[in-house]
C-alpha cells in the first residue's frame, strides 16, 4: 500500500491520478486534499506504516521544514482559508505547527 503512496518515482508517477510532486511535499493545512501532512498524519496511526522507509522519509521532510523555534510556517494555502494562521506563508502557524508535532510525537521523533 505504501509503494503506491509513495513509490521510488513519485515525482514522475501518478498512481490512482495522485501526483506527489513538489506541491505534495509542501506543508499546508487544513486537511483538504491529498499532501503530505495528511497522508503522514493518516499513516502515523499504524505500527506498520512507522518502518517503513517511505514512510520515514515524508517524516523526515516535515521535520526538515521545521523553524529553529520549533515551529512550522505553511508552504501553500487554500485561499478560502487566508483568515485563519494557516492561510498565510509568512509566519509559523500555531494549527499546523500542532499538526506537524503530533504527528512527529506519534513516531517519536523528536522535537524543538
Amino acid at each position: 500500500m505504501l509503494y503506491f503512496l509513495y513509490g521510488k518515482n513519485s515525482l514522475e508517477k501518478h498512481p490512482y491520478m495522485f501526483y506527489m510532486g513538489t506541491d505534495f511535499r509542501k506543508l499546508k493545512a487544513p486537511a483538504i486534499w491529498y499532501d503530505i501532512i495528511s497522508v503522514t498524519d493518516c499513516l502515523s496511526r499504524f505500527e506498520y506504516a512507522k518502518k517503513d522507509p517511505r514512510f520515514k522519509e515524508m517524516v523526515e521532510i516535515i521535520k526538515g521544514k521545521q523553524t529553529a523555534e520549533g515551529l512550522f510556517i505553511p508552504e501553500s494555502v487554500y485561499q478560502k482559508c487566508k483568515g485563519w494562521d494557516f492561510g498565510q506563508k509568512k509566519v509559523p502557524s500555531p494549527y499546523l505547527t500542532f499538526l506537524c508535532l503530533r504527528i512527529l510525537g506519534r513516531v517519536n521523533q523528536k522535537v524543538l
